[in-house]
């Protein structure tokens, strides 16, 4: 059975970084990198999640320019990410908005 908070996690924090077709057609593509980069944190296969995990939350180069390059500040995205990953670690169902 799929974790349906997970999918409403992922749903909430797409729209909280203003993923709602918003910007050029260049940074809706770099969106959807985004939202792919975040589809496969929650919910990739092993080897692969840690290396978009790394991605995420540790990359100092790549992360940030296509952040950028979305219309997205790059540390609210992380603020964002970071408050998923607690909550997810401690199992509360509370909603990130």
């Amino acid at each position: 059975m799929e974790d349906v908070s997970r999918g409403t996690q992922e749903e909430l924090i797409l729209d909280s970084q203003v993923f709602q077709n918003q910007g050029s057609g260049n940074e809706r593509l770099w969106q959807a990198v985004i939202d792919s980069a975040i589809a496969e944190w929650m919910r990739g296969p092993g080897l692969h999640k840690r290396k978009v995990e790394y991605f995420l939350f540790q990359d100092e180069d790549d992360f940030p320019f296509v952040c950028r390059s979305a219309g997205l500040n790059p540390e609210d995205v992380r603020e964002t990410l970071w408050a998923i990953r607690a909550q997810d670690a401690s199992g509360a169902d509370v909603k990130v908005a």
